[in-house]
């Protein structure tokens, strides 16, 4: 039994009937070369989810709550956990296309996982191209937000969507489970109300000494913010940053709308070279393009900068492979839509990306979720529906106009019984207000985007799949006029 981090909870509290929480990846399988009409089926995935078990220890999970919220929940192995219960086969109607598909996977981004499982599923989808032999097959995986973010996304999805072996690999200290890691899975009997009452206060009373260093680091890092504010040089929204509303805020139907979109690796590194900024840096200004073109056409483009979050690991760059857990927190900062030069735009977005991340860091990106930590549910579950009902009813700010996160994926792409995962696209839960989530990650030689969304944030995907391609190709063809390097700053 092990309790969830604040930050991990936070993503129960945050749930509603309208708002699951779920990460989710959509692979696209190409036919084999070897045997092009042997289709995967839902045995075959069973067998391979069956073998990967015990590398992924929460995919056994049941999520307790603590009777009264006196704490964050707790993980326990489920006794009654039963694979079968969590894989699902689809056959799509005849003629489907890819637009069929990113409808279906809409439609399962709507469905709340049981809490009385574990959270995760996975579907075999069959029907694309009309099906028959040598069609494509999709499998399309998701589990709630509260067991894994990014960073463990790629060791979970690298085992979903892959059968390569990783029996060298060292997962010591790597978070692997309740237990040592490679330990049998023995689940016990549930852990009674007494028992998690009593283990709430206890974990309360051992992190009664931490809470003076806490006070103490929050004052620095305010401190500290407050002084660089002074000084810099860059105008950047605070941590408590109001974006003007835009239909992508309409956040609040059960429906989703999803769309893809691939831009090549290479072409957008060209862009960054040139820029002589970070590959994050472009791809915000790609989407900040995308959203000039998009909005428009649905009430107009607003002359206050949109505002995007940026994800920032508390773990720093050298953080190990691990299969659970959240280790993130994020700044605000601008999308530069008032700037009307792209390459102008692009730079202003570095340079207010770099100043934001600073602030962050002065301040302790793990600073708020260390405070998540020792605050009960009691505390925390109202500060999560206030924020849900202050977007619901803002029609002039909101705390951002939309999510953007970039995640680095594998460098090859992933193979499942000799066949290959052409496409691979992740996706992360619009929430609180924020209507579309664009998750970004590299795969093979491409930045896959797949851009998840409340169906009336985003009423017309396939018109922002185009918007952000063309934005794409403007900076990229400014960047081959450029000089090899154009600083930033």
């Amino acid at each position: 039994m092990r309790r969830l981090s604040g930050e991990d909870a936070g993503f129960l509290y945050m749930e509603q009937p309208e708002q699951p929480m779920n990460s989710m990846a959509l692979g696209v399988l190409e036919p084999s070369v070897l045997e092009p009409s042997a289709a995967l089926t839902l045995a075959d995935l069973r067998a391979h989810l069956e073998r990967r078990l015990d590398e992924l220890p929460s995919f056994r999970w049941r999520i307790l709550p603590v009777p009264l919220r006196l704490h964050h929940p707790v993980a326990v192995d489920d006794p009654d956990f039963d694979l079968d219960r969590h894989l699902r086969h689809v056959t799509l109607p005849p003629g489907a296309t890819d637009a069929d598909l990113e409808a279906l996977f809409a439609e399962i981004a709507e469905e709340h996982l049981d809490r009385d499982r574990p959270l995760w599923q996975v579907v075999l989808v069959d029907g694309l191209d009309g099906g028959g032999d040598g069609a494509r097959q999709a499998v399309i995986a998701k589990y709630h937000h509260c067991l894994a973010d990014g960073v463990a996304a790629i060791f979970n999805f690298s085992r979903i969507f892959s059968d390569t072996d990783f029996s060298d690999t060292d997962f010591s200290d790597t978070g692997r489970g309740p237990g040592p890691a490679g330990t049998a899975y023995r689940p016990r009997r549930l852990p009674g109300p007494g028992r998690l009452v009593r283990d709430a206060l206890l974990d309360h009373v051992r992190a009664w000494p931490r809470l003076p260093g806490l006070v103490l680091r929050t004052l620095r890092g305010v401190r500290a913010v407050r002084a660089r504010r002074r000084t810099a040089r860059v105008e950047v929204p605070g941590f408590d940053a109001q974006a003007p509303w835009t239909p992508l805020n309409d956040a609040f139907t059960v429906r989703r709308s999803y769309v893809r979109a691939e831009l090549s690796l290479a072409g957008v590194k060209q862009v960054k070279d040139a820029a002589g900024g970070t590959l994050n840096d472009v791809v915000l200004a790609v989407v900040a393009g995308a959203l000039c073109r998009y909005l428009p056409a649905r009430g107009g483009l607003p002359e206050r900068p949109l505002l995007t979050t940026v994800p920032v690991s508390t773990e720093g760059t050298q953080a190990l492979s691990r299969q659970w857990g959240n280790h993130f927190w994020s700044f605000t900062t601008t999308l530069a839509t008032d700037v009307s030069d792209p390459w102008e735009r692009l730079a202003v977005i570095g340079a207010c990306a770099r100043e934001g991340k600073a602030r962050l860091e002065l301040l302790g990106v793990g600073l708020v979720p260390d405070w998540l930590d020792v605050l009960p549910p009691l505390l925390v579950e109202p500060g999560a529906r206030a924020m849900l009902e202050r977007g619901r009813t803002a029609r002039e700010s909101v705390d951002a106009s939309i999510l953007v996160s970039n995640v680095r994926g594998p460098a090859e792409p992933w193979s499942l019984r000799g066949r290959v995962f052409a496409d691979l696209h992740v996706d992360g839960p619009p929430s609180n207000g924020v209507g579309v989530n664009v998750m970004v990650w590299s795969y093979g030689d491409r930045l896959l985007l797949g851009c998840l969304a409340f169906a009336d944030s985003l009423d017309d995907p396939a018109a922002f799949r185009s918007a952000l391609l063309d934005s794409f190709a403007e900076l990229h063809a400014l960047a081959v006029g450029q000089e090899p390097v154009r600083s930033l700053a």
